[in-house]
Formats: C-alpha cells, structure tokens, sequence
C-alpha cells in the first residue's frame, strides 16, 4: 500500500492528527463495511453510499434490490423504489433527507421523501435525449445523468453526461438554465460524472476525461478549473475538504477549496477481501471514510490506523 499525504484528515465533527506512515505505521486501516443483509440478498456493483441525519445508511447497488437502508449498526430497515431501477449511478442525501438517485439506462432522475415514497421524478422512462427540452410541457429530457446535487436555495443540478452538459432547475422540476458542451475548452466536458456544491454555492463539477476539476457560480459562470488530478470519478464535500476516488488509479484524495492536494491514499488493487476494486462512491464522516466499490460488489471502511491516537471527541 502506498501513501502520500500532507497535514491532516478531517472525519467531522473529530479530527485526527495523522503521523506520517511507515510500513510499520500506515495511513489507514480497512475493514468491510459489515452491512447485514436479508438471507438470500447480496450487494451487485456497489455504486453509492450515503448517510441520513438520523445515522442511518443507503446504499445504492446494481443488484436485485438496488436501494437499500440500514441503520447506524448497519443492520438493514428497508428496500426503497423496488423495481424502479436498472444501472444506479449516483446518490445524495439533502439536507432534508430527500434521498436522489441517477440511473444512466432509466435516464431518471428520482427523488425519494424521507419515507421512502417518490417526490420528484425528472427526466422520462427509458427516454434519452440530446438535449430536447419541451417547452409546452415544461420537461427536460437527459442522457445517462451521473449525479446530482441541491444547493441552499433548493435549485437542483443535474450532471447530464450523454450532452456533456450541467442542467439547473428550479425545486419543481422545471428548467432553468444548462451550460457545458463537448470539448476541452473551460466550460466544456468529456465524461461529466459527479457534482457537489459549497456554502458559497460554487459548482464544482468531476470532468473526468479532461482529469480536471471545473468550478463554476450558481449561474454556470466558469470560476476555475484544478488540472493534472488523475481522473475524478466521485467527489464528496465535507466542510472545507473535497473528497474524491479515481477508479483507474485505486486512490482517495483530498483537496481543500483551493484546489491544493492534502492527502492521497491508494488501495491495494485485488479482488478479494480489503482490497480496492473500481473505487466509485465515498461518503465521509466522524466514523470513517465509507467507501463502494464496483467490481467487488462492496462497502470498506476506512479508519485512521491504531497507532495514530485520535483526540477526544
């Protein structure tokens, strides 16, 4: 296992003063996630993992019951949109617990209420597009929609990749504005794949192909762009600290809003047990780096090593 890191890793609210690793002293410990399952149920390609105010965990897997619920214990509570989905791809949890999924073959994107129930259905069935919008019918078609994210206004942002483009609209569904296109230059994508936005409300977009970070205002101005970073598949904002996995280097990364590398952490390729295989989604909290994997078919969790003490929480 290599490692590089610089300063320290925040696991909100506690933060933990990492030594600099050794072979006798490294960055993290992985362990499997431990989520139980219903007899006869088994994880698919894990795409996403995500976690409710109320400490509890969803998952969203390309598997027979693709959207699933656990609680703080990671014991499962309950299968949520059963036969609704066909590739998961990303998931977010708002801030009002609203759970929202993207599916690259439904072309949907859904969000679920707290309850479980669907309380906003964008997009249609089955139905892609390049980039049809009718205006009589106030509706915005996608093609393969990666990711989403709400900002603190309620506006909601729809990482569209088969346009290449990001599509904003109002809490209703109903269209704003969209910006992007195919390309090279500031602005445009290759490969947009994930989305998350700051307390300032600055748009920052994974354009993975490009191996860039593109920033963005509220109203799709281009503000910046953090080049040269690997390839960005999933990013996750805590705080100050942008988290993102690279599926084709096995690695974690840190950044601070600056663009500026804190931490980088590569996994030990493999196929079994602890070990990184396609890393996608990560969700970061006070327990730990949680962490999905596509070709394993799994969720690991990350924890500062033993040897490295934590401060009073």
């Amino acid at each position: 296992m290599r490692v590089v890191i610089q300063l320290c890793l925040i696991l909100l609210p506690c933060a933990f003063a990492l030594a600099e690793p050794s072979p006798n002293n490294p960055l993290f410990h992985i362990k499997s996630g431990d989520f139980e399952l219903p007899d006869g149920w088994y994880f698919g390609e894990v795409a996403g993992v995500a976690r409710r105010d109320n400490g509890h965990f969803v998952v969203f897997h390309r598997g027979s019951h693709p959207l699933l619920e656990f609680d703080g214990q990671r014991r499962f509570v309950r299968e949520i949109g059963a036969g609704l989905f066909e590739n998961p791809h990303g998931l977010r949890v708002d801030q009002q617990g609203n759970i929202w999924t993207t599916d690259t073959a439904t072309h949907l994107v859904l969000k679920f209420a707290p309850s479980g129930e669907v309380a906003l259905v964008l997009g249609k069935r089955d139905t892609a597009s390049e980039g049809w919008f009718d205006r009589d019918y106030n509706l915005v078609l996608f093609n393969q929609p990666q990711d989403v994210a709400v900002d603190g206004d309620g506006f909601i942002y729809v990482v569209d990749k088969g346009n290449s483009r990001i599509v904003k609209l109002d809490e209703r569904g109903l269209l704003v504005t969209t910006w992007g296109g195919q390309g090279y230059a500031p602005g445009e994508f290759n490969f947009p794949h994930s989305i998350v936005i700051d307390a300032s409300g600055q748009v920052y977009i994974a354009d993975r192909e490009n191996q860039r970070v593109q920033i963005f205002n509220s109203n799709g101005n281009y503000v910046n762009q953090w080049a040269d970073i690997g390839y960005p598949y999933v990013l996750f904002l805590r705080g100050d600290a942008l988290w993102m996995t690279d599926a084709r280097a096995e690695e974690l990364r840190q950044y601070d809003l600056s663009g500026n590398l804190k931490i980088r952490y590569q996994g030990q390729p493999g196929r079994g047990a602890e070990h990184f295989g396609f890393v996608h989604g990560i969700y970061v909290d006070k327990d730990g780096l949680w962490i999905s994997h596509i070709l394993n078919w799994t969720i690991d969790r990350l924890l500062p090593a033993d040897s490295v003490p934590a401060p009073a929480m």
